[in-house]
């Protein structure tokens, strides 16, 4: 009965202010209720970008089924072993991953060597899907055993530039 007692004694207590308060209080407490926060969007994210203009690589084509289920089957960590990436920031906001390098991996070659693609290039979505989390790829790699098109949406610099690749057979 007493331990019943102290327990709703301590429950019922004053609650404790933390002596540091959350970092996110002082953010809100900078605005107003009735002001909107801005939504600032940093310039090279916002800027229009021109069609980056085609490099040695191809940019369209065609992926057979049968190959994209054979790299979708083995998982992401083969597929991903094949470059080298960093993450491409604009302020404290995430953009992209920029590639920093094509691998050769043992005893096999480089699907991507065929595919207009450079270091420096950020990729920003897979169809029409960010892969900035685990979670996200996730989602995007399961997707593509269904797709009929894989199209990866990119900067090159201060262009931007589409790789579009039909699946064969269609689904």
């Amino acid at each position: 009965m007493r331990v019943a007692l102290l327990a709703l004694l301590v429950a019922c207590g004053p609650k404790v202010q933390p002596a540091n308060p959350s970092p996110f209080d002082e953010d809100v407490a900078q605005h107003k209720a009735d002001e909107p926060i801005a939504n600032t969007v940093p310039n090279e994210v916002a800027m229009e970008r021109p069609v980056a203009p085609p490099g040695k690589g191809l940019r369209t084509g065609t992926i057979t089924r049968d190959r994209l289920i054979a790299v979708l089957d083995a998982g992401p960590g083969p597929f991903l072993n094949q470059f080298e990436v960093t993450a491409r920031m604009s302020g404290d906001r995430f953009v992209g991953w920029e590639l920093v390098q094509l691998l050769k991996p043992n005893n096999t070659t480089n699907m991507l060597y065929d595919i207009d693609l450079v270091p420096g290039d950020v990729l920003l979505t897979i169809n029409g899907k960010p892969i900035s989390r685990p979670d996200q790829l996730q989602t995007v790699w399961d997707s593509l055993r269904t797709a009929n098109e894989v199209v990866a949406e990119l900067w090159r610099g201060k262009t931007a530039l589409k790789l579009d690749f039909l699946v064969e057979p269609r689904l």
